[in-house]
């Protein structure tokens, strides 16, 4: 059903079911299941390589921001990688992701459009005059590209890299941001409620320093120093903040 039809209820219910299986003691239940997992989810997601803005645009989408850019991707791309950073499948699908990679089946294109679509996300909200700080990348696509820049260091890109870094890390933004509700600007009141950016960008943070990790060895030597130092210097200024 799902090669046929990528409505959100097929892909939802074919993540929570078919990556499980790799955990199956049987290893041609196994294998089926990373086929399947390729054919259906990483090579869907690696057609996102190459969209770009003025692909599958439409009029109605326009009016919202979050339909203009699932308008630009194939098909459910998002919502795959929505689905796939849910606590209950991320497990699972790290498993296949890893089986996959080890085997040399991933391929440069997948770490490609989760660029794409990283930075696609970025320009669309930026267009709208909307303050980067508020700014978050789709959901799962940091996880995502976490896990296979370990197979493919050579695809991701330093000045992604280095320019996403610079934007994640900027723990006081997010510490004063960390209690504000949209009632805050009418009354001052703050809750105990953290807010959602602010949860996001820790992720993707985390997720970034995973993903530069990976490729660590194959950055230019004077960004990998300078990398170096400025890890250094946040370390001997470590402070977490609660939220976090």
């Amino acid at each position: 059903v799902f090669r046929r039809l990528a409505d959100n209820w097929v892909i939802t219910e074919w993540l929570r079911s078919v990556p499980q299986m790799i955990l199956d003691n049987e290893s041609s239940i196994q294998t089926e299941c990373e086929n399947m997992f390729l054919e259906l989810v990483l090579e869907r997601i690696s057609r996102a390589a190459a969209a770009s803005k003025r692909e599958r645009f439409s009029v109605e989408a326009k009016a919202n921001l979050e339909l203009e850019l699932e308008s630009i991707f194939p098909e459910g791309v998002l919502l795959l990688l929505k689905e796939m950073s849910d606590v209950d499948v991320s497990s699972s699908v790290k498993k296949v992701c890893r089986n996959l990679g080890k085997k040399g089946k991933i391929t440069a294109a997948v770490a490609l459009a989760l660029q794409n679509i990283i930075t696609t996300s970025e320009s669309l909200w930026l267009s709208r005059g909307l303050g980067v700080e508020k700014w978050v990348a789709p959901a799962g696509a940091w996880m995502l590209l976490s896990i296979i820049s370990e197979f493919l260091p050579k695809a991701v890109g330093w000045k992604f890299l280095q320019h996403h870094w610079q934007l994640l890390d900027k723990p006081t933004d997010l510490q004063s941001n960390a209690y504000v509700t949209p009632l805050s600007n009418n009354n001052n009141r703050e809750t105990d409620e953290p807010d959602p950016v602010c949860i996001s960008w820790a992720g993707d943070r985390v997720f970034l320093l995973q993903t530069i990790s990976n490729v660590a060895l194959e950055l230019p030597p004077e960004a990998a120093a300078n990398l170096a130092h400025d890890l250094l210097s946040r370390l001997e200024a470590f402070d977490m903040h609660p939220t976090e």
